[in-house]
C-alpha cells in the first residue's frame, strides 16, 4: 500500500510538476500561517495551474518534466491570472469589481474545481476511483492524527515540555500532512476501488431514505405530521443519489427499468424543490442562496437526465455545466438579488400606501420589520447601501406618527389607611378582617391577576372587577366599595393597604370584607 502511495505521488509530479509545488504551498500556508487572504491566492493559483497542466502530456521522467517549455507558459499565464485576481478583483483585503462579499471568490473556486474534475474525471470509472482514493486519503490522514496525538501526549507526559506554541506547531504539522496524504490524488488513483459491500450500504441507505421521505410526504398530506421546510434536504439527497448512480454504473450494467425508476425519484425531488423555491422567490424575491438552490436543482435535473439517457462521458459534461452555473452565480447572483430585493421593497411600499388608512400599530410594526429585513439583505449584498432605518423613520415616511404609542409613565404607589370605626348601614352575615389578596385560607379567596380582581367562594367566581388599579388610585379614605355578587349577596370592601409597582401592576392588597347573604 505504501509503495502504491509513493508511486502515485511520483506520477502526480510527472503530470503536475508546478501544480504539486503550489498545492503543497497552499497547505503550508493554511497549516502554519492561518492567513485566509494569502491562502485564497494560493488556492486560486493552485487550481489554475493544475487546470492548465491537464492539457499537456506527462514526460517520462522528472528531469524532462521540469525542463519542459510548457512550465514557462503555465507560469506566465498563472502570473497574468494572479494579476487580474489580485489587482482588479481585490485590493488588500477589500473586494473590488464584481466582488461583493465572497460570492465571486466561491464561484471562481468552484469553477476551477469543476474544470479540473471535468478534465480528470471524465467517465464513471475515473469518478468512482477518485472517490475511493479520496476516502482512503481522508482515513489515512485521520489515523495519522490519532497516532500523532497519542505519541505527542505520551511524550509530553514523560518529558513535560508542553506549551501553547508547541501544541500549535503539532496541530499545524497535522494540518500540513493533509496535503502530503492527498498529493497522490493528482496522479494515478485508478488502483483504488470501493468494495462491493460499500456499494450495498450506499444503495440500502438510499432506499431507506426514499421510504422515509415518502412516508413523511404521506404524513403531511393527511395532516398527521407538521409541514417543514425540507428543500435543502431534498436537494442534497438528490445529489447524493446522482453520485451513488455514477458509482454503481462503474460497477454494474444497470437495467433500463432501474434507471427509469431512479430518474422518476430524482424528478420528483426536483419538482418539489422547484415548487418550494419558486414560491419562496415569489414571496420574498431572489437572494444568492435561493438562486444557487434554483440553479443547482436545474443542474441536478440535467445531470440525472444525461445519466439515464446519454451515458457516454456524463461526468465530464455535468462538470462543464456546473462550471457555467458557477460563473453565472459569481458574476450575476448579487446583481439579480439586489434588483429583486429593491423591487420587493417598492412593491411593499405601494401596498403600505394603499392600506395606510387601515393600519394599526401592530400591522405597521409588521410592515416595518419586513422593510428592515429587505434593507438588511440589500446591505449584505452591497455594503454601500444604507441600511439604517428606524421605526420612527417608517412612521414619518408614511405619515403614521399618530400610531406611535404614547409613553405612559407609572410611579410606584403605596398607601395605608386607618379607617374610623363607624356603624355600618346594615347588619352583615360574614366579616373578614385584614383579608389579603392571593394569601387567604378562608373559604373565600381573593385573587388579583393582570389588575383584575376575582372574589371566589370555593373556586366559584362571585365577583370580577377589571382595571381594579384605577379604582384603588381614585379611592377616598374611609369610603366603602360596594358590589353585588353573582349569587345575589352583597359585599363591601374597606381597603386598608395596597401597592402598585412602577409598571402599574397591583402587587399587594389588604382590606376588610363585609358580606350580606341573600335570603
Amino acid at each position: 500500500m505504501f509503495k502504491k502511495f509513493i508511486n502515485s505521488s511520483y506520477i502526480a509530479l510527472l503530470h503536475h510538476p508546478l501544480g504539486v509545488i503550489f498545492y503543497l504551498f497552499f497547505w503550508f500556508f493554511i497549516a502554519f500561517f492561518h492567513d485566509l487572504y494569502q491562502c485564497s491566492d494560493f488556492l486560486f493559483l493552485t487550481l489554475f495551474v493544475i487546470f492548465c497542466e491537464t492539457f499537456f502530456k506527462a514526460k517520462e521522467n522528472l528531469t524532462q518534466t521540469y525542463k519542459s517549455i510548457t512550465n514557462f507558459w503555465i507560469l506566465f499565464f498563472g502570473l497574468i491570472f494572479y494579476i487580474i485576481l489580485h489587482f482588479i478583483f481585490k485590493q488588500d483585503e477589500d473586494y473590488l469589481l464584481f466582488y461583493t462579499q465572497n460570492t465571486l471568490y466561491i464561484s471562481l473556486a468552484l469553477t476551477l474545481i469543476a474544470l479540473v474534475c471535468a478534465r480528470k474525471l471524465y467517465n464513471f470509472n475515473y469518478f468512482h476511483h477518485f472517490l475511493a482514493a479520496l476516502s482512503f486519503s481522508i482515513s489515512f490522514w485521520l489515523i495519522f492524527g490519532i497516532f500523532l496525538a497519542i505519541f505527542y501526549g505520551s511524550f509530553n507526559f514523560l518529558f513535560d515540555i508542553s506549551s501553547s506554541k508547541l501544541n500549535s506547531h503539532v496541530l499545524s504539522l497535522w494540518l500540513f500532512s493533509a496535503g502530503i496524504f492527498s498529493l497522490f490524488l493528482l496522479g494515478k488513483f485508478t488502483s483504488y476501488s470501493f468494495n462491493k459491500i460499500f456499494i450495498f450500504i450506499l444503495n440500502t441507505f438510499s432506499i431507506l431514505y426514499i421510504i422515509m421521505l415518502f412516508a413523511y410526504g404521506l404524513g403531511v398530506l393527511f395532516n398527521l405530521l407538521e409541514s417543514l421546510s425540507i428543500v435543502h434536504l431534498c436537494l442534497w439527497f438528490g445529489i447524493f443519489l446522482l453520485i451513488n448512480l455514477w458509482i454503481n454504473l462503474s460497477f454494474y450494467k444497470i437495467k433500463k427499468s432501474l434507471l427509469y425508476a431512479f430518474f422518476i425519484v430524482v424528478l420528483s425531488l426536483n419538482i418539489f424543490v422547484f415548487y418550494a423555491i419558486i414560491i419562496r422567490i415569489t414571496q420574498y424575491g431572489f437572494t444568492p442562496e435561493r438562486l444557487a438552490v434554483l440553479t443547482l436543482n436545474l443542474w441536478l435535473l440535467i445531470s440525472s437526465f444525461l445519466s439515464v439517457f446519454k451515458q457516454n462521458e456524463v461526468p465530464k459534461y455535468s462538470f462543464y455545466i456546473l462550471t457555467i452555473i458557477s460563473l453565472f452565480l459569481g458574476f450575476f447572483a448579487n446583481h439579480i438579488s439586489i434588483y429583486s430585493q429593491k423591487y420587493q421593497l417598492e412593491k411593499l411600499e405601494k401596498i403600505i400606501q394603499e392600506k395606510k388608512l387601515e393600519l394599526d400599530y401592530s400591522k405597521s410594526k409588521q410592515y416595518y420589520d419586513q422593510i428592515k429585513d429587505i434593507k438588511n439583505t440589500i446591505h449584505n449584498l452591497d455594503k454601500n447601501y444604507n441600511k439604517s432605518y428606524s421605526f420612527d423613520d417608517f412612521l414619518k415616511n408614511y405619515n403614521l406618527t399618530h400610531l406611535k404609542p404614547q409613553k405612559i409613565e407609572f410611579h410606584n404607589m403605596s398607601k395605608k389607611f386607618h379607617p374610623k370605626y363607624s356603624k355600618l348601614k346594615e347588619n352583615y352575615d360574614e366579616v373578614l378582617f385584614d383579608f389579603i389578596a392571593n394569601a387567604s385560607d378562608y373559604k373565600y379567596f381573593m385573587r388579583i391577576d393582570d389588575n383584575t380582581l376575582y372574589f371566589l367562594l370555593q373556586e366559584k367566581e362571585l365577583l370580577k372587577l377589571e382595571n381594579f388599579d384605577k379604582i384603588l388610585k381614585n379611592y377616598e379614605k374611609n369610603s366603602q366599595l360596594s358590589y353585588k355578587l353573582n349569587n345575589g349577596s352583597s359585599l363591601i370592601f374597606i381597603p386598608l393597604e395596597f401597592n402598585i409597582n412602577i409598571k402599574g401592576e397591583i402587587t399587594f392588597f389588604k382590606t376588610h370584607v363585609f358580606i350580606k347573604n341573600s335570603k
